[in-house]
């Protein structure tokens, strides 16, 4: 009997040995399944700085313009960024100082978290502040303008418009198109209007031309009386000119009011646009990054876009210069795949950044710099713009 219960013990043993392995191979051991890392859905921000008010105040109107089309171009046409986030860009009022500049560069870090800042001031003080604060604290900057003149040290600074190369191509085309044997200069008394208006009197003078009035007035100018009445007793072949969108249109009354000034070829840059409906401001030439009507398809994308959002036909080319900056930072935000200010900073810095343009295919650099970009020179006629054709 004894024999029996120990064989039965024995069978027990071996049996319950066995269960964890039946049940082990039975029922596995389900394999957890990974939680899926959420998509981003919140808006993509970009900053747009510029002036709303102030003496540059004007500039507003035109951010205005480009926030609602760029934000119809992506949001209601292409259906957002990233797989349909949709596009914020938040317009911040520089009211015409530096120190306003750099608190939208500020706020734009700080409180509206965007992923990238655009436009910027109208000075070199203005880009070199917004340039400095940007690169100090990693926020991507697509800025218009010539200056900073050097980008390659940096990091997180892309100009999106004409660099100084490009600049300098205007006195070229004023020496194909007029042969001036002498030249005035009137300037903004800034940085860069001394830079730009330095570089193309040394262009003149190579050519053989007589610089014969050289002078800049203060920004906040709002009677440029004196300086024309002296230019016109001068009467040179050419005048250049910069100036702002404000200063133009006081420019425009007061030449009208002189009677004009007579043989004189004017030579402007793009703000003259402003003073277009202005008597005094017909027969003026001007630079512009893109004009209406270019046959670019770019441009032809803009025009079609923003009448399609507005219900008329675009009315000022100097939107080039706010849609090249707000479209690059787009592009570059599309390229990285992301909203991390570091990666959309390389990506635009990559050297595979290119887009249509209004002016033209734009392609960045790995400098942050665009290829050369000549300028369009056109006319004033009847209250329109004509394009000029550049002799060979």
């Amino acid at each position: 009997m004894l024999k029996r219960w120990i064989i039965v013990g024995v069978a027990l043993v071996v049996l319950l040995s066995l269960l964890p392995a039946c049940v082990q191979q039975g029922t596995p051991t389900p394999t957890p399944t990974p939680t899926p890392t959420p998509t981003p859905t919140e808006p993509v921000k970009i900053c747009g700085t510029t002036a709303w008010t102030g003496p540059m105040g004007m500039s507003g109107a035109m951010g205005d313009t480009t926030i609602s089309l760029v934000e119809y171009q992506v949001n209601t046409i292409g259906g957002g960024l990233l797989g349909g986030r949709q596009l914020d860009i938040i317009p911040c009022d520089s009211a015409s100082t530096t120190a306003g500049c750099v608190a939208c560069a500020r706020k734009a870090l700080y409180e509206d978290n965007a992923t990238a800042m655009v436009w910027g001031g109208f000075s070199a003080a203005d880009a070199n502040a917004i340039s400095g604060f940007c690169e100090e604290n990693k926020l991507p900057y697509f800025l218009w303008g010539a200056l900073p003149q050097q980008l390659c040290d940096l990091k997180y600074t892309v100009r999106c418009t004409q660099a100084m190369p490009s600049m300098m191509l205007i006195a070229d085309d004023i020496i194909k198109l007029f042969n001036p044997k002498t030249v005035a200069c009137l300037a903004l008394d800034t940085t860069d209007g001394h830079l730009y208006t330095e570089g193309w009197i040394d262009k003149f003078k190579a050519a053989g031309a007589t610089v014969v009035y050289d002078e800049y007035a203060p920004p906040d100018t709002t009677d440029y009386t004196p300086y024309l009445t002296k230019i016109k007793s001068l009467n040179p072949d050419v005048l250049t000119i910069i100036s702002t969108n404000e200063g133009y249109l006081a420019l425009a009354k007061e030449m009208a009011g002189l009677g004009g000034l007579g043989n004189t070829k004017v030579l402007c840059d793009p703000p003259a646009e402003s003073a277009m409906s202005e008597e005094g401001a017909q027969g003026w030439y001007y630079w512009c990054l893109w004009y209406v009507g270019a046959d670019t398809p770019g441009g032809k994308k803009l025009e079609a876009d923003y009448e399609a959002n507005f219900g008329g036909p675009v009315y000022v080319s100097l939107i080039a210069f706010y849609y090249n900056c707000v479209w690059t930072a787009i592009k570059a935000i599309e390229l990285a795949g992301t909203t991390d200010r570091v990666k959309v900073a390389e990506a635009a810095r990559s050297g595979n950044l290119e887009w249509e343009a209004p002016s033209g295919t734009l392609q960045i650099n790995t400098c942050g710099e665009p290829g050369t970009m000549p300028p369009f020179i056109v006319r004033i006629q009847d209250k329109k713009v004509v394009p000029v054709q550049i002799p060979e």
